[in-house]
Order: C-alpha cells, then structure tokens, then sequence
C-alpha cells in the first residue's frame, strides 16, 4: 500500500495558523488527528447541507399544493386558529 505525504506551512503571524499549529503540535498521533478533525468537518458540513436541500424542497411542496391554508374555527366560544396542511405533504413524508 503506498502512503502519501502532504507538507503544511504555517505562518506564525497568523492568528488561526498559530492556533492549529500549537494544537497539532502537542498531538501524538498527528496523521490520526487530521484525519478525523477533516472526516468530522466535513460531515458536519455536509449535514447542514442535505438540511437545508430538504427544507427547500418542503418549501417549494407546500407551494405546489397552493400553500398552508389558516381557517379560524371556534371551539366553546374561543377563538383557535388551526393550520392545516395539504394531505399531500403528509404523502410526500410518506413515501420517504
């Protein structure tokens, strides 16, 4: 198995390089550390990501079927406002 190798610079009048150079500098296992700091980023990132497609996609949904509807219902004589979602949002969870 061949192994690589990636040479960092890091300027020391830098605020952040300062900072990840000390921190990688105290770590044993350098290589072990990296690895998992750019795994962990980068699945949080991509986290956010898949987040932010699927409230988009809920958005444009909810639009498709003519939006939310509000209807004010009375109930014992108070007034209750109720929101009331297309049954074809529940069918899009659904079939998720």
């Amino acid at each position: 198995m061949a192994t690589k190798r990636i040479n960092l610079s890091f300027s020391m009048d830098r605020e952040d390089n300062a900072k990840v150079y000390s921190i990688l500098s105290t770590q044993k296992y350098k290589t072990d550390y990296v690895i998992k700091a750019v795994l962990s980023y980068i699945g949080e990132r991509d986290k956010g990501i898949d987040k932010e497609i699927v409230k988009q996609a809920v958005k444009e949904a909810i639009a498709e079927c003519g939006g939310i509807t509000i209807e004010n219902i009375r109930k014992d004589k108070d007034n209750c406002v109720q929101h009331e979602l297309p049954d074809d949002i529940f069918d899009m969870f659904d079939s998720l």
